[in-house]
């Protein structure tokens, strides 16, 4: 009698050279109960599910016989429409490829609504403008998932933000969106540190021929990651406060970790406290202009003094002036 693991991989086998495996072929040929055939059968599908693989094995009572089928799961129209949406506002796409995934979309839409669909899809595509950079982002995105989840290393050519062409090899850990461009957290291999790099800037990639690692050790927790990462610059986490005059629950639901710590009724402003890199924070701080005072740390207060003295002696013609002293970059 074979073991339930041979029996297993010999079912998926027989699945993979024909469309349907008989039950009593299989108790014929491994002399075993339809029980354990069902247990099989059981294992695998459990496996399936945990794998999150979008097939089952179903037993078709008609014919007497297993199949493995794709498991459909089929999108609203409703839903269809908000993903098609989404792309539109987020601008991140090429016009090739924006137009090859929303048609792609737009044919899974039911017959009775594609009109209605295709009309609003076509309006709101009229006035689409993508970004700069022009350059495809499916395929790379595609190369660096795998890469992702098969823990490998790739190279790269990358241009940095001062245009300088840069030869990376890197292990990719976790890909994100966040303001309107997609970027991958991976570790640069030669400094064995994480960076972050604009997908749009990597203008070659291949795999390299490093050794791959275990996966679920390699990929970046996403989660924590969301939450602590603002606008995708490195730097430590730390705690900012700040007093704060402007809608609150926007800069709630801009910082995921901020919490409101005390509320000034008397001065309209509240003080909100949020843990955040460092570097990513800034900016987003700096765009609140007036409406925002930051408390601590008092590196993070000296840090914006100065870069609002700048900004002032900007507008006052003391900074910026032909053969006079230029804005120092200070993030």
């Amino acid at each position: 009698m074979s073991s339930a693991a041979y029996r297993q991989l010999y079912i998926l086998s027989t699945f993979s050279q024909q469309q349907a495996v008989t039950k009593a072929d299989l108790m014929s040929k491994f002399a075993v109960s339809a029980r354990s055939i069902q247990r099989d059968i059981s294992s695998l599908n459990q496996f399936f599910d945990d794998e999150s693989l979008s097939q089952q094995i179903n037993y078709d009572a008609t014919e007497k016989v297993f199949k493995l089928q794709a498991q459909e799961q089929q999108l609203t129209d409703a839903q269809i429409l908000i993903l098609i949406k989404v792309l539109l506002a987020s601008r991140a796409l090429n016009v090739p490829e924006l137009k090859e995934l929303v048609g792609s979309l737009c044919q899974l839409v039911s017959a009775d609504q594609r009109r209605l669909v295709d009309r609003i899809t076509n309006i709101e595509s009229f006035d689409y403008v993508p970004l700069h950079h022009q350059q495809d982002l499916v395929q790379p995105i595609w190369q660096l998932s795998q890469a992702i989840m098969k823990g490998g290393t790739m190279k790269i050519s990358y241009e940095d933000r001062h245009h300088r062409a840069l030869e990376k090899q890197i292990r990719p850990k976790s890909i994100f969106f966040s303001e309107f461009y997609f970027y991958v957290i991976a570790t640069d291999i030669t400094i064995q540190q994480d960076r972050f790099y604009r997908i749009d800037r990597i203008q070659h990639l291949e795999p390299s021929l490093l050794p791959h690692i275990n996966s679920y050790q390699n990929r970046a927790e996403d989660g924590d990651v969301r939450k602590h990462v603002y606008l995708m610059y490195n730097g430590d986490v730390e705690t900012i406060t700040f007093e704060f005059w402007g809608i609150v629950e926007a800069a709630l639901d801009r910082l995921p970790t901020a919490r409101v710590i005390q509320e000034k009724p008397d001065k309209g402003s509240v003080i909100i406290q949020a843990q955040a890199s460092d570097n990513g924070i800034r900016m987003w701080l700096l765009s609140q202009g007036n409406m925002l005072k930051v408390l601590s740390p008092q590196s993070l207060v000296d840090e914006i003094h100065d870069i609002v003295s700048q900004m002032g002696q900007l507008y006052q013609q003391e900074l910026g002036e032909d053969n006079g002293p230029q804005p120092k970059f200070i993030i």
